[in-house]
């Protein structure tokens, strides 16, 4: 199972998006397990890290948790985060997601903090995960780490013009667009130039079919239920 294979399901392979938001919540455990559920290749997780240095699946520094505190889950250690929860379950941590994602499913990390490019990549290494993980980010200097270290990486953007250009410069493998970036054009580029496209976030089928006819390899949704069901209309 790698990676790159994985973005190579036609008509399209689907990403879920922080593991399935719209189906449990959002980068949690029971999110990943219903990204399984509905066959997506690839579930997608942010990663803050903890004071400890620990790698969890949170997209937001400021969580509300269940207690009704809101806290940085920065300012906490591993320990201190294990005795609180969000939604009925604690925060899980990178390696949790790794481990119950393992012989499963493909994984995309989007790091939202630059500084903790080592932490992700080393943690990755360590579990031999490696194979069947991308390393994705807004930040170009988390795509450059990680791809140094030998990962492939993907460079997330939603603004014009695009990034292909930039992706092409720090040896990233994969696009990631906002939707409405995802023109015919670029995608053409993008393929000529050897690069994935994965497309976000997109929720209804409409926009999907139209994607896939634009000729993405991938699409983030919240909802792999409702993009599998169009996949599988389209494969008849």
């Amino acid at each position: 199972m790698k990676i790159l294979s994985l973005l190579s399901v036609k008509p399209f392979a689907i990403i879920g998006h922080r593991g399935a938001a719209g189906l449990a919540r959002e980068n949690s455990l029971r999110a990943l397990e219903e990204a399984v559920r509905w066959g997506a290749e690839v579930a997608e997780f942010d990663v803050q890290v903890t004071r400890d240095g620990v790698p969890i699946a949170s997209h937001d520094e400021t969580v509300m948790f269940d207690d009704g505190v809101r806290a940085s889950v920065r300012a906490m250690s591993l320990a201190e985060l294990k005795t609180r929860s969000v939604g009925g379950e604690p925060i899980p941590t990178i390696e949790d997601i790794v481990e119950h994602a393992r012989g499963r499913i493909g994984l995309f990390l989007e790091v939202k903090v630059p500084e903790d490019t080592q932490a992700v990549v080393g943690l990755v290494k360590r579990l031999k995960a490696v194979e069947w993980t991308a390393i994705i980010s807004f930040h170009e200097s988390s795509v450059a780490q990680a791809t140094a270290a030998g990962l492939v990486t993907g460079l997330i953007y939603s603004k014009p013009p695009g990034k292909i250009v930039e992706c092409l410069r720090l040896k990233c493998r994969i696009v990631l667009p906002k939707f409405s970036l995802a023109t015919e054009k670029s995608i053409a580029f993008a393929h000529r130039s050897g690069l994935k496209v994965v497309a976000w976030t997109v929720n209804d089928q409409k926009l999907a079919r139209e994607l896939a006819a634009r000729g993405v390899d991938g699409i983030a949704t919240d909802y792999p239920d409702v993009i599998a069901s169009l996949r599988k209309s389209m494969e008849k």
